[in-house]
């Protein structure tokens, strides 16, 4: 299973990358544009998603993602993780086609759970 992790922070990165490198294949990308451009050419089996990016952020990239003709992840699960525990957060960028919302801190055992219900493990 191949998942793509979203986050401008390289800490975030790095931490959902060795929580999850022993039973997915990671891809990483510092931005929404890297977003963007990996899931034109890559089909991943899910997404994680950081909300709050400079230029582009998370829920205008996963509107791009969702209404882009030519994205081959227009269909492909996308679990924000964010800081952000803001009701009008949550629905922005669940209106904006994310499946499911997580706030940081990430409970890794949690993660895990989201990650086998939208993986169907």
């Amino acid at each position: 299973m191949k998942i793509l992790v979203v986050d401008d922070n390289p800490i975030n990165l790095k931490f959902l990358f060795y929580s999850l490198r022993n039973e997915y294949e990671i891809d990483m990308a510092s931005g929404g544009d890297e977003a963007l451009h990996l899931t034109q050419s890559i089909k991943y089996d899910l997404i994680l998603m950081d909300l709050w990016m400079p230029l582009l952020d998370g829920a205008e990239t996963t509107r791009q993602i969702r209404s882009l003709g030519t994205n081959v992840n227009k269909q492909t699960p996308i679990i924000f993780c964010t800081t952000s525990s803001d009701d009008d957060d949550r629905q922005r960028c669940l209106t904006f086609g994310a499946n499911d919302y997580l706030i940081k801190p990430i409970q890794v055992n949690l993660l895990k759970e989201k990650l086998e219900y939208y993986l169907g493990n």
